[in-house]
């Protein structure tokens, strides 16, 4: 299909869907070929040569489609070629007929973006590939109590040791700018309690990062990493999800995400309270089960009047609901000191170890 006229272009800013029909159009026909035969090699070798709408039944299923495009094409042919997506109901099917996908078209978005906003790359490898194949590992900081004992292990997202590093932070960016964050998000929240349950005892808490925003059907989204507690054999109470701190947190499904967790048994945590969105009128508002402080707020609380009025004040609006009062980032004793005397009952921080592949 040649665009008679260049289309408006849309910059994405939502995460692509778990299921739908997308629709290719090429600027310049030499770019077609390549589009072509990867497309045909997914939806059938049937596909009839001016097919230019694939369904996708799975989110994997459009990962794998965006990974062999990006790795075939040259970075002019992938801009000339522009895509617009429309949602439907997942079910299965492959690639839409000719006759059917004229009908689907009209119902598309007028919104067209080009292929290769949909391509990332990060440590030399396509954001799709870490996705699709689980190319990163879970690492292990713990979290101690005033005696110094492992109450738990926050759970991170690390590079595989035979893996050019690259930073966590960068991935999941890289994922977010190309609609891919929900699908990476949700790939390294099973992983990690895959991994919990094969290294951690029970009745040791695992906090393993959450981004609720990425979740656009709440039930579908979850019901995966619901089956993989279940079938990992993990007890859903020693589980806590962290909302982080980038995240909006008057996101509007959000208390009903935090109800569908707590159903299930699985507790929940702020991140980085004290700073962005995570404020202590938020903690009011939510009452998660454990409040994880800032690390500005505990470098230095033990001489800094400030620092320990806030400490106070966070205290207390947890302590309203019997909420817990983690504190991040600890790195000296005289710290870890003040914070045992006011009262604070968890923490975590470089004192007590870096994450590790392994649990101490």
């Amino acid at each position: 299909m040649k665009i008679a006229s260049p289309p408006r272009l849309l910059r994405r800013t939502a995460p692509l869907r778990d299921s739908g029909l997308v629709e290719f159009a090429a600027e310049d026909m030499d770019a077609y070929p390549i589009l072509h035969d990867t497309v045909r090699e997914f939806a059938g070798e049937n596909t009839p040569a001016d097919q230019t709408i694939y369904r996708y039944a799975s989110y994997r299923e459009l990962l794998g489609l965006l990974s062999r495009l990006q790795n075939r094409m040259r970075a002019e042919e992938a801009n000339a070629i522009r895509c617009r997506f429309k949602q439907t109901d997942g079910k299965p099917g492959g690639s839409s007929s000719a006759s059917s996908a004229e009908g689907s078209s009209e119902s598309f978005s007028s919104e067209w973006e080009w292929l290769s906003g949909l391509f990332g790359s990060v440590g030399g490898r396509s954001v799709s590939d870490y996705i699709l194949h689980r190319h990163f590992t879970t690492y292990l900081q713990p979290v101690v109590q005033p005696d110094g004992t492992i109450a738990g292990y926050e759970c991170l997202l690390r590079p595989l040791p035979e893996q050019q590093p690259f930073r966590p932070a960068e991935l999941f960016e890289t994922a977010r700018s190309i609609g891919q964050h929900s699908f990476l998000d949700r790939e390294a929240r099973e992983a990690a309690v895959n991994f919990s349950a094969s290294h951690l005892p029970q009745g040791m808490k695992r906090f393993i990062n959450f981004l609720p925003s990425s979740l656009i059907s709440p039930d579908r989204c979850l019901n995966g990493t619901f089956e993989t507690i279940r079938s990992s054999g993990t007890d859903p109470r020693d589980l806590v999800f962290e909302v982080v701190e980038t995240e909006r947190l008057d996101h509007p499904e959000l208390s009903r995400i935090f109800n569908l967790c707590r159903e299930q048994g699985v507790l929940l945590a702020l991140d980085d309270v004290g700073d962005g969105y995570a404020t202590l009128e938020t903690v009011e508002r939510l009452k998660p089960d454990y409040v994880k402080m800032d690390r500005q707020w505990v470098s230095g609380c033990d001489r800094d009047p400030v620092k320990q009025a806030y400490i106070k004040k966070l205290l207390d609006r947890a302590s309203r609901y019997h909420g817990v009062v983690l504190a991040e980032g600890v790195e000296r004793e005289e710290e870890w000191r003040y914070l045992r005397e006011a009262g604070v009952p968890l923490y975590q921080g470089y004192l007590f170890g870096k994450a590790a592949p392994v649990p101490l």
